[in-house]
């Protein structure tokens, strides 16, 4: 039940650093790329959840087999989305890591 929440104030608050550096700068590049990274992965974790739910919306009731409709999709991919930002979040910035390893040793 919490990643009901967890997911939409982990976003709000990602959101929230980049708006105030835009809003501070005045510039989109002046945003640090991990808070990017981050908003861009979160978008991604919540898309994915969106179309996975979609795909399939039904799910097993004790036994009987129980219609999400649109309505109730949004909460539910929501709740997905928490779970695979968990998972999602460490892999990208593990990559992003390993990628500026590699570009600083090469230069």
């Amino acid at each position: 039940m919490m990643m009901v929440l967890f997911f939409p104030l982990v976003f709000l608050g990602v959101l929230a650093f980049w708006l105030a550096y835009v809003w501070k700068n005045r510039s989109v590049k002046s945003v640090p790329s991990a808070i990017t990274t981050a908003l861009l992965a979160l978008v991604f974790c919540y898309a994915l959840s969106l179309i996975l739910i979609s795909m399939d919306p039904w799910y097993d009731d004790n036994g009987a087999p129980e219609f999400i409709s649109w309505q109730y999709r949004w909460a539910w991919a929501a709740w997905l989305a928490g779970w695979l930002a968990m998972l999602v979040l460490p892999v990208v910035f593990g990559l992003r890591a390993f990628v500026l390893s590699r570009a600083s040793s090469r230069s």
